[in-house]
């Protein structure tokens, strides 16, 4: 006869089960997420409210571990400090307890729920105490029959805790004793879910036996809550014999902090979204998993075979979805290092990407022939005009956001060193980059380059926090009259006479420069929206700097003045 697994919610990346005792299914009470933490409203209250002196503090680490430390005092007949969430609605009613990974101090702390129970018409509170080890994580059990009801420190011993009706959370200590306390909690759970055939994929996992590994990377991937979620999941179960096969060290190495993104790709390639059966699973041939890429799934000398692992347990039914024991760890192939793929997984290109995949572009970036990318940010694409970007993604605009796009590329593997060096290189567009430094800034075209030389294997990326615009679609920029007309803001305008300018002066043309800076700031002095202190300070800085000879003095003494003036209007 099969056993069944338990369920956990997933936000598709990993299975997870980590240092979990392997006696019954869990449900994740809290994981301490920041999002998490932030949503159930954490706070501190401490024995002030009764005039007490106490001061406790709360921090939740981004790795997520809650912090509670502080310095609990006696005096003014004080003694306590604690955490509570804020009211929420909560049905542990299918479990036997609580245990919770601690790490304190050696005092006795107390969890406390909240429930519908009341005295006198007012809130009851149900505790239980535990002990903690100082300085050593431990997983502490907490049974539901050892929580107390209690009112204002009055015990009450006729109030029945009720798990299915918890509405408050909290964390307390008052044991009495002076002086400073810290206690760490890594996660809340419960343990001894009812045999009600409502076990989750993790539950089910750990109440088996066979998955102490597999547990422990999920718990360390923090991807138990995920695979804790409604589902439906179909989980390609590694046992701990399968994962004993991996070299030496390969487990202890993936279960380190600064290899979660190694490890949490490994278990997603082990999920696949929706429930599939194994006759499903064969007559389908493959499944596409949570991280993207797809597994085979065949009868192959005699087995059931998923990629090179081989089934030896099959269709174990969960409340969220289906378990199938492998003899093997599966690995995820590589990932693709192209442009395309480098850039989606950085996770802040994604308007540029649907701006390439609208022009028709997306072939190039995945083709043999290197190109070097200037990439704007979301951020960057995010500070044009409203409206901009999605007029450019209308078909009726491809043509113009195909020059804008290919004003962003560059035939060839160009490096940050070697573009520097040259000064310039030619768009796909046929336009000039100009890359210069500039007040310790690396820029192109006036755009300022945040990160350089990410290699792909099909060319390299740098990073820009601007989008450019192709010379001759920046004609209008070439006045601030027309710059006026399209109702710009004043540090817009000597943006983009900035813009304009850079690429030209970089040409050599440094009178042509010193001729767009000046029209900028002659329109601005003619602006009644500026202040008429600055616009009399523009006219008198223009007539000096026009008396300059020298074009290249001329063009750096207006661009002085613009960008003083557009640290003023930026303010």
């Amino acid at each position: 006869m099969k056993k069944k697994l338990y369920s956990i919610p997933m936000a598709i990346a990993c299975l997870g089960f980590a240092g979990l005792p392997a006696q019954g299914a869990k449900h994740s009470v809290a994981e301490f997420d920041p999002k998490e933490a932030e949503s159930l409203g954490w706070r501190v209250v401490d024995d002030g409210v009764m005039g007490g002196l106490s001061k406790g503090n709360l921090k939740v680490s981004k790795d997520g571990v809650l912090n509670f430390k502080g310095k609990l005092s006696l005096e003014n007949n004080g003694g306590f400090s604690s955490l509570r969430t804020e009211k929420l609605s909560m049905d542990l009613g299918d479990a036997e307890g609580l245990v919770a990974r601690v790490k304190g101090d050696g005092r006795t702390y107390q969890i406390r729920f909240s429930t519908d129970a009341r005295f006198r018409g007012m809130e009851v509170s149900f505790m239980a105490e535990f002990p903690t080890t100082k300085g050593k994580w431990t997983e502490v059990k907490i049974p539901f029959d050892d929580f107390t009801g209690s009112f204002r420190g009055m015990k009450l011993k006729d109030q029945k805790f009720n798990p299915a009706k918890i509405s408050r959370l909290g964390l307390l200590l008052g044991d009495k004793k002076a002086g400073p306390f810290e206690l760490q909690v890594d996660w809340i759970r419960t343990y001894g879910a009812k045999e009600s055939g409502s076990k989750d994929v993790v539950a089910l996992a750990l109440a088996d036996g066979r998955f102490k590994v597999l547990a422990t990377a999920l718990t360390e991937a923090k991807l138990v809550k995920v695979l804790q979620g409604k589902g439906p999941f179909t989980v390609f179960a590694p046992t701990d014999e399968a994962f004993a096969k991996l070299p030496k060290g390969t487990v202890e190495s993936l279960l380190k902090p600064e290899n979660r993104e190694k490890l949490q790709a490994i278990l997603k390639y082990h999920v696949v979204p929706g429930a599939v059966d194994l006759s499903g699973a064969l007559k389908a041939g493959s499944a596409k998993t949570v991280l993207g890429e797809p597994v085979k799934i065949a009868f192959s000398k005699g087995k059931v075979r998923v990629n090179d692992a081989s089934l030896v347990d099959a269709d174990i039914e969960a409340s969220n979805g289906v378990i199938h024991v492998i003899d093997s760890v599966i690995l995820p192939p590589e990932p693709k290092k192209d442009l395309a793929s480098v850039a989606k997984r950085a996770g802040k290109f994604k308007t540029l990407l649907a701006a390439i995949e609208a022009a028709g572009l997306s072939d190039a970036l995945a083709g043999d022939s290197p190109l070097t990318i200037l990439a704007p940010t979301d951020e960057a694409f995010k500070a044009l005009p409203k409206g901009t970007v999605e007029s450019l993604l209308k078909p009726e605009n491809r043509n113009k956001l195909r020059e804008i796009l290919m004003l962003h590329a560059v035939n060839g593997k160009v490096s940050a060193g070697d573009a520097l060096n040259a000064g310039s290189a030619k768009a796909l567009n046929g336009d000039k980059l100009g890359f210069t430094i500039d007040k310790g800034l690396f820029k192109v075209n006036g755009a300022t380059i945040l990160k350089t030389d990410i290699s792909c294997d099909n060319g390299v990326i740098h990073v820009i926090d601007k989008v450019l615009l192709p010379a001759e679609k920046s004609e209008a920029c070439e006045s601030c009259t027309s710059c006026e007309q399209t109702a710009m803001a004043p540090a817009d305008r000597i943006q983009a006479a900035i813009d304009k300018g850079v690429p030209i002066f970089n040409r050599g043309d440094h009178a042509k420069c010193a001729e767009i800076y000046e029209a900028c700031l002659v329109e601005l002095a003619k602006d009644e929206q500026m202040d008429s202190s600055v616009r009399q300070a523009m006219g008198s800085l223009i007539e000096r700097i026009r008396k300059i000879e020298d074009a290249t003095e001329r063009a750096w003494m207006f661009r002085q003045g613009l960008d003083h003036i557009h640290a003023a209007v930026s303010r």
